[in-house]
């Protein structure tokens, strides 16, 4: 049996390379929402911010990839624009968070300042602060979180 013979389907090496390109742009995506939802774990904001730009980024490269006859169908729209919507409001929800960051490194140099001069007054009223401000770092990331993976 000859086993040379050519078959019968004939694919370019235009074809091939396209396939793996969306292979390898599949996997770089995972890899990506993987490494999203441990900066998301970790409560990392400037990892998860790098993480998300970089996600949308290769999005949109390999939306702009497909041809620039491609247009999008009705679903794909819905989904660009609920993938737009979403880092749009993490964006703005990792403002708040490094806003409240810096706000807690404030109020943890009030309460030091206030437990080294015996003020109980002061110290109570900023760890009342610091609480509330604690309190709503964790409200946007929980937020985020399930944003994130109700898009799944």
């Amino acid at each position: 049996m000859p086993t040379d013979l050519p078959s019968r389907r004939q694919h370019s090496q235009a074809y091939g390379l396209s396939t793996l390109r969306l292979v390898i742009v599949g996997l770089r995506l995972r890899l990506l929402g993987w490494r999203i939802e441990q900066a998301l774990e970790e409560r990392d904001h400037i990892k998860f911010l790098h993480y998300l730009n970089a996600w949308a980024e290769l999005h949109r490269r390999a939306f702009e990839g497909s041809g620039p006859d491609a247009s999008p169908s009705v679903t794909e729209a819905s989904a660009i624009r609920g993938r737009h919507i979403f880092c749009d409001r993490a964006r703005d929800s990792l403002s708040k968070i490094a806003r409240e960051e810096r706000r807690l490194a404030r109020i943890v140099g009030r309460l030091k300042l206030a437990r080294a001069r015996g003020n109980r007054r002061d110290y109570e009223r900023s760890y009342a602060v610091g609480q509330k401000s604690h309190d709503r770092t964790l409200r946007l990331w929980q937020h985020i979180s399930l944003s994130f993976h109700s898009r799944r």
